[in-house]
């Protein structure tokens, strides 16, 4: 077993790839996984964002073969990726029970403006495909190859690009082509003004963006638990109207939604030998713990439960009599019973507005249905750890969130496993719980993150 990276009472934290430490991990020993694996969409250009380890069937089937029978897993993914993410969990052996949607209101478009990119974008396909054609018929009048050209620079493919008149078409730097023509022989008098205006134009913007009239200025907002953000100045950027015909004919379209949530899997090692409750019996697993998880509810709950049963009814919608005034009814002291779709938003505010601690405007009283968690476009700045030397973490759930499901599916004083520790909610989570957890964390930089977290007095209770 490899030496932990952290250690207390609660808590261990493993330093590693997940793959190689959960072999290490004793079969049946896990009561529970929750976990937010990567998304696999290389969120800001992260590296440990586009592996693929969420799709491993092999990393899976180690998280079915820790797992007590009959134990649950929670796993966050992308709304564009949760399938693949599904589909690897299920073909390691578990059993998909359902999937949850935490849906919250504060999402940031991250789609590209297609007026914008019109009149950004700079067309010189007929210029390059010129020089490509004039580039392969140099080529074949020195008697070259394309795998000969790549020799020059030891790798292959560019030559293609090159000498194509495909979409893959490039334009060689100067210095390249300077190399060509030393190798070639080729006389380029008449092809290297374009060649040199090309490399010239490279990174630059059409003309067009640069005569866009501005009609207004906006201002992008950012809260101080944005840390992971480099400060803006002021914040103001000018609106500018579309400057071309076909700009002005797209203005208003784009790539992407707004999006306001992200689907959780939730899957159940069943081994097809016990049942729920022998599980429950012999390994206190294959149950979810509904009256840990139920949404606090008002008189208003109370009255409809009550009125279900205090009247007299054939039970084909027709009421048979007056009420009776009866309070043996079908509502329960915690509260209603917790459903698959999670709300960023408390319900405790009167008006159905976006702000605070007010539901979701869309649903607006109708949200007293759902669990519910303090409004957050993302976890606040107390929950997010900062190592000594600056190092955040880009992409932390909000704490009461993840307690949540933890007590969802975990057993009292179970052990909770999180493959990919990330900055630490899960383990952080499960202790306010009373759980024991064990987390994996490959990122050096994101286990301190962990340890930071871990090692400072736990918050107050969250509920």
């Amino acid at each position: 077993m490899p030496q932990p990276h952290y250690q207390d009472d609660a808590v261990t934290l493993h330093l590693g790839d997940s793959l190689a430490v959960l072999p290490t991990l004793a079969d049946a020993s896990v009561d529970a996984i929750v976990t937010d694996p990567p998304y696999e969409i290389a969120f800001m250009g992260r590296a440990w964002d586009s592996t693929g380890i969420a799709y491993s069937v092999e990393l899976w089937r180690h998280c079915w073969r820790v797992l007590k029978p009959g134990g649950h897993l929670l796993a966050f993914g992308s709304p564009r990726t949760y399938h693949r993410l599904a589909v690897a969990i299920e073909d390691a052996g578990f059993e998909i029970r359902d999937s949850l949607h935490w849906i919250y209101g504060s999402g940031f478009p991250k789609g590209q403006d297609i007026a914008k990119l019109i009149d950004r974008h700079r067309d010189d396909r007929a210029l390059v495909l010129q020089v490509t054609a004039w580039l392969a018929a140099a080529r074949d009048a020195a008697g070259w190859t394309n795998p000969q050209i790549d020799a020059l620079w030891g790798f292959n493919g560019m030559a293609g690009q090159w000498t194509t008149q495909g979409r893959a078409a490039a334009v060689p730097r100067p210095e390249q082509w300077d190399r060509l023509r030393e190798a070639l022989g080729f006389d380029d008098a008449d092809i290297w003004p374009v060649v040199a205006e090309l490399n010239a134009r490279k990174g630059q913007l059409c003309e067009a963006w640069a005569s866009r009239e501005t009609v207004g200025q906006g201002r992008r907002v950012r809260r101080a638990s944005d840390v992971q953000l480099a400060p803006l100045s002021d914040g103001a950027y000018p609106l500018t109207a579309p400057a071309t015909d076909a700009a002005r004919r797209w203005d208003g379209w784009n790539t992407q939604l707004k999006p306001a949530h992200e689907p959780i899997v939730l899957a159940r090692k069943s081994t097809g030998f016990e049942s729920t409750v022998a599980n429950v019996l012999l390994y206190g697993t294959g149950a979810l713990n509904i009256d840990g998880c139920r949404t606090e509810a008002g008189q208003d709950y109370l009255d409809k439960c009550a009125s279900v049963v205090g009247l007299a009814s054939n039970r084909n919608g027709a009421t048979l009599g007056e009420w009776t005034g009866q309070r043996t009814d079908s509502s329960h002291p915690a509260g209603r019973w917790p459903t698959n779709l999670l709300l960023g938003h408390s319900t405790r505010c009167a008006e159905a507005t976006c702000a605070g601690d007010c539901p979701v405007a869309e649903l607006g009283p109708r949200a007293r249905f759902f669990p519910a968690f303090r409004y957050e476009a993302k976890a606040p700045a107390s929950e997010r750890p900062k190592t000594a030397g600056g190092t955040v973490h880009t992409t932390v759930k909000p704490l009461a969130l993840m307690r949540w499901l933890v007590r969802l599916v975990t057993p009292p004083g179970g052990l909770v496993l999180d493959p990919f520790a990330g900055s630490g909610t899960t383990l952080e989570a499960a202790a306010l719980e009373g759980m024991h957890a064990a987390g994996i964390e490959l990122d050096p930089a994101h286990a301190e993150l962990c340890r930071v977290r871990l090692s400072r007095p736990l918050p107050a209770a969250l509920f």
